[in-house]
């Protein structure tokens, strides 16, 4: 595989500075006013402008897996290739519904849990991912990228769940 690009490796260590500053403005304002249209009882401005960050932060680790899996098509489908495709496939689609119902749930006004289920689908997708490394099917360096990205948002997404459980 190939080498990532400096300027990918520069965008992925920036990426997760939203989160960080939405997780501020969480725990700095925690009585900011509720996102417009919301019911009861749901989150903050800042609460939901992090659970859509990173609802998108997640749905975009998944599209980079999609993109592989599409980069080289399998034109005949030798032994392994295609089961190496569908999982590809599958990690590049599951966080992008996790995502949406994280933030779903959310605005719903579940915000405890709504943070929780973006959590799991970033601890899955790294799961998923470090699966992937193993087998050889990651560029070098990768996953090293990833496990940043991963562990910064999900110190965010925890530290917002501690406060809220406190």
């Amino acid at each position: 595989m190939k080498r990532l690009p400096l300027l990918a490796i520069i965008l992925a260590i920036a990426s997760p500075t939203p989160a960080l500053l939405f997780s501020a403005g969480v725990i700095f304002f925690p009585a900011g006013q509720p996102a417009p249209g919301a019911g009861t009882g749901a989150a903050s401005g800042p609460m939901m402008a992090l659970a859509a960050y990173c609802g998108l932060l997640l749905a975009f680790g998944g599209a980079v897996h999609w993109g592989l899996a599409l980069d080289r098509p399998v034109l005949l489908a030798a032994s392994g290739t295609a089961s190496a495709d569908t999982r590809r496939l599958l990690t590049g689609a599951i966080p992008l519904p996790v995502a949406w119902l994280g933030i779903q749930t959310l605005y719903l006004g579940h915000a405890v849990a709504g943070l929780i289920i973006l959590m799991a689908g970033f601890g899955g997708l790294f799961a998923a991912e470090r699966a992937a490394w193993r087998r050889g099917e990651l560029p070098s360096g990768y996953l090293a990228l990833r496990l940043w990205i991963t562990a910064v948002t999900l110190s965010c997404l925890a530290l917002i769940v501690l406060t809220r459980l406190a």
